[in-house]
């Protein structure tokens, strides 16, 4: 008797856990038909060329973008862009010039460094709320990240640096007018950066 209700409890509890499995399988985004992914490509491709675009001018010289950025679709997460930044080139060193970088270089192209991470981070996330909503064929539980590698020398003062900054909105917020119409400091409350 007692095994047969020790039983019946582990049987209830294993249906009761397949059906919630199941259920958020289900929940799960649905995967876009080829006509929507072929949209979706469109649309990634226009915001891939706004970001290469907006991005010569977006910062002060000198400054280098070393990768363009690319676009990447992941079923489950949403669009991922990622680029390659050099924020505070230092002087090229070369066979005429093989001066060392003096302490006061390195620690003015890392305080350079951490002026242009702030401002990059704002000026990608109004770049989002401006031109976010354009990717209309993402379903809006997905998302929509801005990834930037930021190259750093070996010899470079590193400390406090990120080698990567992520900015992070879900396509809900970006298809929203409201959140899109409301003040930049109001929307970046809406968007998750995070320093790698």
């Amino acid at each position: 008797m007692r095994r047969n209700r020790i039983a019946g409890m582990l049987l209830g509890f294993m249906l009761c856990s397949l059906a919630s499995l199941s259920r958020a399988q289900s929940a799960a985004t649905v995967p876009l038909s080829a006509a929507e992914l072929a949209t979706l490509r469109g649309q990634v491709q226009q915001f891939q060329d706004t970001l290469n675009r907006d991005m010569q001018t977006a910062i002060d010289h000198p400054f280098a973008m070393l990768q363009d950025a690319k676009g990447i679709y992941l079923p489950r997460f949403g669009v991922v862009f990622h680029m390659e930044l050099n924020l505070a080139p230092l002087r090229t060193l070369s066979a005429f010039d093989v001066r060392p970088y003096t302490e006061q270089e390195l620690l003015q192209a890392r305080d350079t460094k951490l002026v242009r991470i702030r401002e990059l981070k704002d000026h990608l996330s109004d770049l989002l709320r401006a031109h976010g909503a354009e990717m209309s064929a993402l379903p809006p539980d997905l998302n929509v990240a801005v990834v930037v590698h930021l190259f750093n020398l070996p010899s470079e003062r590193t400390d406090g640096l990120p080698t990567q900054i992520v900015i992070e909105v879900s396509r809900g917020v970006l298809a929203d007018a409201a959140s899109r119409l409301a003040a930049a400091e109001e929307f970046r409350k809406k968007v998750l950066y995070f320093d790698f």
